[in-house]
């Protein structure tokens, strides 16, 4: 976790830089929140940090013509810990479209 926060801004910088996937497949999972509360993001604006997902996912889904938003209804940012049978149906999903 510290080292995605240690880079966030190189990979923000990297996904303003994208204007247009054209039909590249993309599946962007989403979270019910960002982070479940807990003792340690207690003081963590934690409603801000969910706006700013809604609108990183909007940006993905203007980026190609054939996106597909997944929801991952018990997880917070941690699909891969907390639901990862949606990543393995992602997966599965992309490869049925080929």
């Amino acid at each position: 976790m510290m080292r995605e926060l240690w880079n966030l801004n190189k990979s923000g910088q990297q996904v303003t830089a994208v204007n247009n996937f054209s039909n590249i497949p993309i599946i962007g999972i989403k979270s019910q929140t960002f982070f479940k509360r807990s003792v340690f993001n207690f003081f963590i604006p934690l409603k801000d940090a969910d706006k700013l997902r809604d609108k990183m996912h909007e940006r993905f889904n203007q980026l190609s013509n054939n996106y597909t938003q997944m929801s991952a209804s018990r997880s917070s940012h941690f699909v891969w810990i907390d639901e990862p049978e949606i990543i393995v149906a992602a997966i599965a999903q992309l490869l049925r479209s080929r």
